[in-house]
This record gives structure tokens, sequence and C-alpha cells, in this order.
């Protein structure tokens, strides 16, 4: 134990027990006495190439607009690479490392490639870089990037994203600076969770070609969490397509048949602006979440129309005789009923009389009981509606649930 604190003691006293005096005589002898010149490229020997080791760690992902298709992100880059003209020597000057200001040493113009509004060299002039007795210089530019990103909303609230953030050395050939990297992926041990993305998983892609600029890129694969567009829009859609079943429960002599079918009709038309709004117009990519409502918007109105033929037949004159299609619908709808009918009016007459009625008698009773009317054909409307929309409704929504879930 004792061993390991003289160690760190003495390292320490390399590293940070110098005077001022010390440091000033260190600098003055590197940028003055040496001539340095920042301008010019860190390599004695020019024709081979200065190695660049970069590291991305991401603070934290601020925002995804899906309508500007743009992520913005905080985070720091490692940036590191050996200046030869910067070396001393240990003895001479008892100093392991230095601090100086960014601008007074060559650095690689290395920027953000895919910027969103603007272009320009990473860092400010208030930043350090730290100097190493062997020449290795340590750059560490903060900064808040914003980046284009493609989005996708076909699954929309159960969507995944993959945005990629781009750097580039803009003037330098890869035979002069070649990228290298310490990491196979985005740094995340400083990350700070997002209240509406996850990080599902990162990676790290370095371009070297030798008559091109170096260039990495790091990707980003973010999932929405599902929750809050699950309560505030997939579940009243699903409650309000409910809603769209019972346009043909209600009687056509309520009064109310039209009126609660547009106002249903209208509910969808509110959600799907909601869902319009927030999503980019991007036709390569369409909601399944907005097909969904489209069909619920043209099913309600179906159901108009359909509403308003019945009412048309419900208000015919009882002395006008029913179509004979409409006949068919309304035995179809009933057949169970009627015979159900005739049983019980047989059964009757046969507990009175113990005996046979004359069949002409017969015949007239039970075409008494099958006269069908208007108002048993607006009720078999209703009936063949009804299972028809529910049939739909239970499909459309299985179909659409399963394939943004999957």
């Amino acid at each position: 134990m004792q061993f390991t604190i003289f160690v760190l003691f003495n390292f320490s006293a390399i590293v940070l027990g110098y005077t001022a005096e010390e440091a000033k005589t260190l600098t003055k002898y590197l940028f003055e006495t040496q001539s340095y010149d920042k301008t010019m490229r860190p390599a004695i020997q020019q024709l081979s190439p200065t190695y660049l080791k970069a590291s991305f760690f991401l603070i934290g992902v601020n925002k995804l607009d899906e309508l500007q298709e743009k992520l913005t992100t905080t985070g720091y880059l490692n940036l590191e690479w050996k200046d030869e003209f910067l070396t001393w020597n240990s003895s001479v000057f008892p100093i392991h490392k230095i601090t100086v200001p960014q601008d007074n040493v060559w650095k690689p113009d290395f920027v953000l490639k895919n910027g969103f509004t603007e272009f320009k060299e990473l860092g400010a002039s208030f930043y350090n870089v730290i100097l190493s007795v062997d020449g290795t210089v340590l750059w560490t530019p903060y900064q808040v990037f914003q980046t284009q990103c493609s989005v996708d909303v076909t699954y929309f609230p159960f969507d995944t994203q993959t945005c990629e953030i781009q750097f580039t050395l803009w003037s330098h050939y890869t035979f002069q600076v070649t990228l290298d990297s310490y990491s196979t992926n985005i740094e995340l041990e400083a990350y700070k969770p997002n209240s509406i993305w996850d990080i599902v998983s990162s990676s790290q892609t370095i371009k070297n070609h030798q008559l091109e600029n170096s260039e990495i890129t790091y990707s980003l694969t973010l999932k929405r969490k599902p929750t809050f567009y699950v309560n505030n829009v997939v579940i009243p859609v699903l409650f309000l397509g409910v809603l769209n079943l019972l346009v043909f429960v209600i009687p056509a002599d309520a009064g109310e048949k039209m009126s609660y079918a547009i106002t249903v009709a209208l509910g969808f038309i509110v959600f799907l602006t909601i869902i319009s709004s927030e999503l980019p117009a991007n036709s390569d990519s369409t909601p399944y979440l907005s097909i969904y409502l489209q069909i619920q918007i043209f099913m309600g109105g179906i159901a108009l129309v359909i509403s308003s033929l019945q009412l048309r037949l419900r208000h015919k004159s009882e002395d006008q005789p029913v179509y004979a299609f409409l006949q068919v619908l309304v035995k179809i709808t009933r057949c169970k009923n009627i015979k159900q009918r005739k049983f019980s009016v047989d059964r009757v007459t046969s507990a009175e009389d113990f005996k046979e009625k004359p069949l002409e008698k017969k015949d007239e009773e039970n075409r008494e009981i099958d006269i069908i009317s208007w108002n048993d054909v607006s009720s078999a409307i209703d009936f063949l509606m009804f299972w028809f929309y529910v049939i739909i409704y239970c499909i459309s929504s299985v179909v659409i649930l399963t394939i943004i879930r999957n």
C-alpha cells in the first residue's frame, strides 16, 4: 500500500509538479525556439501519414425531429495524434504533459459531414489540447451535433430508426491523415437515457481510401418508447372503431342514425390529422396506423351511404310492396324466427280444435305471417351490416397491430 502511494505521488510530481516558469520556458522552446508552424502537417517525413485516432462519447440524445428529419445529440470526440514537432526531452524539461490553447497547434480539419444546418470546424477558441512529452496531442471537442436522419415511420409508434453521425477529414487525403480508433462503436459510459427513445445498438465504420478523404461513420439505432402513443392514439382509435359498429345498432326510427355516423367519421379524421402533423411528409413510407385510420374513415363513409338508403327504404309507404330481392334478404336474416312463428300458430290451433282446419284457411294464415314490411327490410340491413363491420373491424385491427408490433 505504501509503495502504491509512493509511486502515485512521484508520478503526480512528474505530471503536475512543475512551476509556471518551467512551463513558460517549455512553451517558448516549442513554439518560438523551434519555430513551430501550425500550418504544417506534423510529420518530419511528409510522405508518411499522420494517424488520427478518434472515439465518440455520446452524452445524450436530445431530440429526433420526425418532421424535419433531424437528430440532435450531445457528446464529445476524443481525438489523438502525434505531432513530431512538439516533442521535448523530459530530463531537460521535467514536464510530462502540458496544456495549450487549441489554436496554437496543428489540428486535423475534422468536420461533421452530414450536419443539418451549418458546416464548421469542431471546437472553439477557448478549448485546450493536452501535449505529452512524446508529441502525443489529445483534443476533446464537446458539442451539440445536429445531423440529418432519414426517418421511416411505417411501423409508428413501434418504429426503430437508424441515424448516422458522419465525420470526415475535409482537405486531407488518406495518405496524409489516416483515421483509426480505439473502439468499435459509440462510447456510452456517460450516456443519459432519453424519455422517448432507447438506444438498441451502435456501430462504427471507418473508410480509408488512398485518393479520398478518410471518413468515420457512427450509426445509432433508436427504438421508440410507444407507451405515450399507445395510450393517447392507438387505444382511442380502437375504441372509436367500436363506435363505428354501433351505427347499425341504432334503430332507423330513432332519428339519430345519420348524425351519429357523421360524428364517428369526423373523430377518425381528427386522429388522422393529429398523426399526420407529427410525422414527416414522406412519400416513401406511409404509417400502417394511418392506413388503418383511412380504412375506418372509408368504412364510416360507406356506413353513411347505407344509412341514407336504409332510411329511405324505412319511410316508404307500407302499401308499396317490398322488392323481391329485399324479401330474400329479410328471409335469410329471419328464417328461423319465421319458422318458429309458423309452428307456434299451428300448434295453438290444433290444441283448440283438436282437428285439422281446411287447407285454404291454413294457407291464408301462413301468408299473413309471411308478410314482410319495410321495417323488416331496415332491420335486416342493420343485422347484416353490423356483422359485416364486426368482421372487417376485427380483421383489420388484428392485422395492423400484428404488423406494426413486429
